[in-house]
């Protein structure tokens, strides 16, 4: 999944600003998931007019088995998500996703018929109308959208949350580099890679060099929460020596100072340009 820009450059200016930037995250999920519910409806009533089963049978067969949609849109119609299947099997195939997604159909149509069996007091129905057209859809058909939208919902949550770090890294340290009018020629902000002693690239995004240019410094930015103790890990796994995060213990300040890292905290923090132009000074790195 992806962030427009409109969503990454507030996150920046929040971040910038030492406020806290979850509300752009919840705000762009919630913005997501309405867009594939409008849409979803539209589908559902589209295939529905074109079936006069009573049981769901044309749910199974126009979202799952004629291969209208994509696998990633299949096993979300089948109430499943990709990072499950990946857990589950070790990888998220297309032909891994589709299989699983018809075993998963079939396994929650097999339920829904218990509860239909057990239960004879409960009614549900969703009414879908557009335009002059509406269709209704009974007990089970209901219960399958809805479970749908939850892992929707679910999948959208996950993504964007493992996403926006990674985003907003770049965007941040270029914004923060040009308030503190860092030259252009002291930064490099292509992707590298550095093969250490196990053998695993270890990849960053950022580095920043010293006046005389016979030193760099890699950049590590994460988007953690207070008390995360991930923070020494990537610094040692990147070989870092200037670290920025959201919010930073006082455990994770006492590592990152017994390995000589430098660090900027940026939430509450109403002077992060001040906090890291002292950075800057200290490594020797220009800035005006």
């Amino acid at each position: 999944m992806t962030f427009d820009d409109l969503v990454v450059n507030n996150t920046v200016e929040k971040l910038i600003r030492g406020e806290d930037y979850r509300q752009e995250v919840v705000n762009f999920i919630n913005s997501s998931f309405l867009d594939f519910a409008l849409v979803f409806f539209k589908k559902i009533l589209d295939a529905k007019l074109h079936n006069i089963g009573i049981n769901i049978d044309w749910y199974k067969k126009y979202f799952i088995q004629e291969n209208n949609f994509s696998p990633d849109e299949a096993i979300i119609f089948a109430g499943i998500n990709k990072k499950t299947i990946s857990n589950i099997y070790g990888s998220a195939t297309k032909e891994i996703m589709l299989n699983v997604a018809n075993e998963n159909i079939y396994y929650l149509e097999s339920l829904l018929d218990m509860l239909e069996d057990n239960n004879d007091s409960i009614g549900v129905i969703i009414k879908i109308s557009y335009n002059s057209i509406s269709i209704e859809l009974n007990l089970n058909e209901s219960l399958l959208v809805i479970n749908a939208l939850a892992t929707k919902k679910i999948a959208l949550r996950g993504g964007a949350w493992s996403s926006i770090g990674k985003r907003v890294e770049k965007p941040l340290m270029i914004k923060l580099c040009g308030l503190c009018k860092v030259p252009n020629d002291f930064i490099n902000s292509e992707v590298f890679k550095k093969n250490n002693e196990m053998g695993f690239d270890r990849e960053v995004d950022f580095k920043l060099y010293n006046s005389k240019k016979d030193k760099e410094f890699r950049v590590e930015v994460k988007l953690m929460g207070k008390g995360n103790p991930e923070s020494a890990d990537a610094v040692i796994a990147r070989e870092s020596k200037i670290f920025v995060a959201d919010t930073l213990s006082e455990q994770n300040k006492n590592q990152l100072k017994s390995l000589g890292v430098e660090f900027l905290e940026l939430k509450n923090n109403k002077n992060c340009v001040d906090d890291f132009k002292k950075i800057l000074k200290k490594l020797d790195i220009p800035f005006s």
